[in-house]
């Protein structure tokens, strides 16, 4: 093992696997649309909607073209019927001019075009506009009779003179009624294209509000299941649940529903190999301790057979004192075997990881040391503890606690060469207790140091990458804090916060 590496494969305790996959059934959905809970649904809602506007809004245009159209042909009806109107009121003027009876006859040709352009004006008209051509043709009638009088021979001065001003004046109401009709005819134009721009602004306005509301709902019914997705992890992280339940908010969404089984059932496979790598963590972790405590108990079991043999050899030779003595050094080596046993059943023990109870730290701290004791000797480790004088109490599950500071020696035994340097003590201030754990290796890279205890990160090679950070959530779970310092060729320290029971101290 190189000297710096740190992870070591000691083991938390059994994971807790997750409850059911469904913590809850799915709760009645309170959404806009309940029956349609998919997101494929909701968007062609949607879009289904906005084809149904596009449509409204295409007919709506259409509809006010072919107005607007019709319109202009009306008006381009009237601009053809005022022309003949000016051409007949300009032979009029003509005639004025140089008393000639063609410009008369002239203008009577226009007055037969004029009334070929009423009925052309009636037709495109709406409604019923009998009474319109009625009236122009009275009025067309009376210039036409007026028009024939003047062309009569030997008319009387008097009687041509009324003549010409009845005509002039049947001429101006012409002219006053084509222009009237036109004028009305653009107006009513202007009127209906004001009423479509209209519509048009409107459809435009209800299009965008429409559009800005379903956005919203899109926006809420898409993020409310991935929303309380991301409540329930964060949950899991805080350990307050181990399965995402279908809540309401993902009961509504299909895809949503779907994912959380799809988690839950990943969460479970997580949780069953991770139960896997832990065990085999705290097998190959008791496997470690067991050879090192087998060379302890070999110690005085070898005593206690020597002790023995010159008992058995030597028994009638030995008075009573010497025979005493040898009797009470092999209950010396009896206790210390069992004591080592001892602790070897409290590290391997499992059936009480979720006990808390008083825990003296500087007893754990040293029996901590006797565990791993033949780690030190094997290489070349020279460990000091400075052991408080004072009880250091705090509230905990001693196992774990102990499994923590295992842990920590052994990775310090490994990342240190022979003749390195181990340090512990047990210190108390305020309401805080400090375990620390100083080595004397080859230090660790800022960027390894902030790696160290994220699962399954390792610097070894047979290392897993978990007991760190199992010893890190161990620390958690007693409301607890892991510092570390390090500094490359200059070792490590840990220092581990704990809150003491007798703060009052």
């Amino acid at each position: 093992m190189k000297p710096g590496a740190r992870i070591s494969p000691v083991a938390q305790a059994e994971p807790v696997v997750p409850e059911d996959k469904d913590l809850s059934g799915p709760g009645p959905c309170r959404s806009l649309f309940p029956v349609i809970r998919s997101i494929k649904g909701k968007l062609l809602l949607i879009i289904g909607f906005v084809a149904a506007l596009g449509i409204i809004a295409t007919l709506t245009a259409s509809y006010a073209l072919w107005r607007i159209e019709d319109k202009i042909r009306i008006i381009e009806s009237f601009y053809e019927l005022n022309q003949d109107v000016l051409e007949i009121r300009r032979y009029e003027k003509n005639y004025f001019l140089f008393n000639d009876n063609k410009d008369l006859l002239s203008a009577l040709d226009y007055v037969d075009q004029v009334r070929a352009a009423i009925v052309g004006v009636k037709a495109a008209l709406p409604g019923n506009q009998d009474e319109l051509q009625s009236f122009y043709d009275k009025e067309l009638g009376r210039y036409e009779s007026i028009s024939r009088q003047l062309m009569e021979d030997e008319l009387a001065p008097h009687r041509k003179k009324s003549l010409e001003s009845d005509l002039r004046k049947h001429g101006q109401d012409l002219t006053r009624i084509i222009f009237d009709m036109d004028t009305r005819a653009r107006l009513q134009v202007e009127s209906e294209v004001a009423k479509y721009q209209k519509s048009a602004v409107f459809i435009l306005a209800l299009a965008v509000l429409l559009g800005a509301v379903l956005i919203f709902y899109m926006i809420r019914w898409v993020m409310r299941p991935l929303t309380a997705i991301r409540e329930a992890s964060a949950r899991i992280m805080r350990g307050e649940v181990n399965s995402i339940p279908v809540s309401e908010e993902i009961s509504c969404s299909v895809e949503g529903t779907e994912l959380v089984n799809s988690l839950n059932l990943m969460l479970g496979a997580l949780s069953d190999k991770q139960g896997q790598l832990v065990q085999s963590e705290k097998l190959a972790a008791i496997g470690k301790v067991t050879a090192g405590i087998a060379h302890e108990i070999n110690n005085p079991l070898n005593n206690i057979c020597l002790t023995a043999e010159v008992l058995l050899e030597d028994l009638p030779n030995l008075d009573c004192s010497e025979r005493l003595d040898m009797v009470r050094d092999i209950l010396v080596q009896s206790d210390r075997a069992r004591e080592v046993v001892h602790h070897l059943l409290e590290f391997s023990r499992t059936n009480k990881a979720n006990t808390v109870e008083p825990v003296e730290l500087g007893k754990l701290v040293a029996d901590s040391i006797t565990l791993v004791r033949n780690q030190f000797r094997l290489g070349g480790i020279t460990c000091h503890y400075d052991q408080p004088e004072k009880s250091v109490l705090i509230s905990g599950n001693p196992n774990q606690l102990q499994q923590v500071l295992v842990n920590m020696m052994l990775n310090a035994v490994q990342a240190m060469p022979p003749e390195g340097r181990l340090d512990l003590a047990v210190q108390a201030g305020g309401k805080e207790a400090f375990i620390v754990v100083r080595d004397t290796g080859a230090g660790m890279s800022p960027e390894t140091r902030k790696h160290i205890f994220d699962p399954f990160f390792t610097t070894k090679n047979d290392g897993t990458g978990l007991g760190l950070s199992l010893s890190y959530a161990i620390i958690k779970d007693h409301n607890g804090e892991i510092e570390v310092e390090s500094e490359q060729g200059r070792g490590t320290t840990f220092t581990i916060k704990l809150p003491r029971m007798d703060t009052g101290a």
